[in-house]
């Protein structure tokens, strides 16, 4: 059977290893690898196994930028230590999470991985403005175009490749950022978020 590594984790243990020697030097590098870290685990946080790893990867992000800023011998210590448990964790949550089939590959059941999809979003977002909005679905469902009657403008809702789920006022195709925004926050949550930013955009027009 194929030996399966959580992917990110050789980056952070060697980012940790870097961290170890030169703390001051490396934690920047450190703190970058467990930011794709926790991104990885909040995307998948509607697992509790994972949304538990989110929150302790980013309690490790915080104990080394902390260290940083302090800049004593203590506090690097305790960011070295709390940033290995925070990686063990990951690993360890990416293995009891995994699915296989009999080759040995990932395979979770189709629909487990993510519970809704980003057009999704778009058309929760578009009942909560109103009813003279609509959604539109992007191909595989990978973004929502959102616009209110009689108007020649709108919004597409879509995902970078960081994960960062973000709206983009067209035609300018200015781009607003959802930060702090989690699959596990649930649908409505997430849709609400939407449409609150939707209409500041439209205070802003």
């Amino acid at each position: 059977m194929r030996i399966t590594t959580a992917p990110h984790a050789i980056e952070a243990r060697h980012a940790h290893g870097g961290y170890s020697a030169f703390p001051i030097r490396v934690a920047p590098l450190l703190a970058m690898r467990l930011t794709v870290m926790r991104e990885y685990a909040a995307h998948r946080n509607h697992v509790a196994v994972w949304a538990d790893t989110a929150k302790q990867v980013h309690e490790a992000i915080t104990a080394v930028c902390f260290a940083q800023v302090a800049r004593r011998r203590k506090y690097r210590r305790i960011a070295s230590r709390v940033a290995l448990n925070a990686i063990v964790a990951y690993e360890k949550a990416y293995v009891i999470t995994l699915s296989r089939d009999e080759a040995g590959h990932y395979h979770p059941e189709p629909g487990t991985e993510f519970p809704f999809a980003v057009s999704d979003i778009g058309r929760a977002a578009a009942d909560l403005l109103g009813a003279e909005w609509s959604a539109e679905p992007g191909c595989w469902g990978v973004r929502g175009y959102l616009q209110a009657d009689g108007e020649n403008f709108g919004y597409t809702l879509a995902v970078t490749d960081s994960g960062v789920l973000h709206i983009e006022t067209l035609p300018e195709a200015h781009r607003t950022d959802l930060v702090g925004v989690w699959p596990s926050d649930g649908l409505a949550d997430i849709a609400a978020r939407v449409a609150d930013t939707i209409r500041e955009l439209r205070k802003g027009d």
